[in-house]
């Protein structure tokens, strides 16, 4: 059989009987290599296959095996209470969450409220915007009146400014009556000293009075020419 080869490479190739010999068996070792390859690459993969049937084969075990143990929490909680015992939400180097303090607020003093009819210049002066000046302008004025009768007869005091009157009413309201003007008895020095009463105004009064008797009511006032609608209604809180 091998010299039957080796005469046929020689005749179909040309080559000498050592080449022919040479040529054949060159071919036998391609052909065990090829075929020692083939057998080595189908173990490997039978190899691999199986290891993968082994770990699919140990995960599906564990997965079994994991429903099979019972929860550890479990043990951590009393049988006698719901709460869990003993148990620790945080890591070992984690540090415990410190609720927030919130300060209770301060409790503010009760707000006075002082009479404007009777207060001292110390009182006003506690007021942002009245120095000494302006709360002896205020109480001056205000014995001038026979005291307020309302808060906006503070916006006829000279330099007193709005915003100072607006802070000044927080704490201050009229509390007590006003001192009257008795149109039948005052002078007309007494007369002519109050703000809505000029000098003339008081001489006219007391003609009035001569001239028809005593002032019964505070409507007689409107029987006088001199006194205008404006004048009677600022007049009215201090008429008896």
């Amino acid at each position: 059989m091998l010299k039957y080869l080796t005469n046929a490479i020689s005749s179909a190739i040309g080559f000498t009987k050592t080449e022919s010999r040479g040529t054949l068996v060159l071919i036998l070792i391609i052909f065990i290599a090829l075929v020692t390859s083939q057998v080595r690459i189908s173990y490997l993969k039978n190899r691999k296959v199986i290891a993968a049937d082994s770990s699919a084969l140990v995960w599906v075990k564990t997965v079994q095996a994991s429903y099979e143990i019972k929860d550890p929490v479990e043990k951590e909680f009393d049988k006698n209470i719901s709460v869990p015992k003993n148990t620790s939400y945080l890591k070992s180097d984690d540090k415990p969450i410190k609720k927030p303090k919130f300060k209770t607020p301060e409790k503010r003093e009760a707000l006075i409220v002082k009479d404007l009819n009777t207060a001292t210049q110390e009182d006003l002066q506690t007021i942002r915007g009245i120095g000494p000046a302006f709360s002896e302008r205020i109480i001056k004025y205000r014995n001038l009146l026979g005291g307020f009768a309302d808060t906006t007869q503070l916006s006829e005091i000279y330099g007193l400014k709005s915003e100072t009157t607006t802070e000044l009413l927080k704490y201050f309201h009229i509390k007590s009556n006003v001192t009257p003007i008795n149109l039948n008895t005052d002078s007309i020095k007494v007369l002519g000293r109050h703000p809505y009463i000029s000098y003339d105004l008081a001489r006219i009064i007391l003609n009035y009075r001569k001239e028809h008797g005593d002032i019964r009511s505070p409507s007689d006032l409107k029987k006088i020419k001199a006194i205008d609608q404006g004048t009677f209604l600022r007049l009215k809180p201090y008429l008896e």
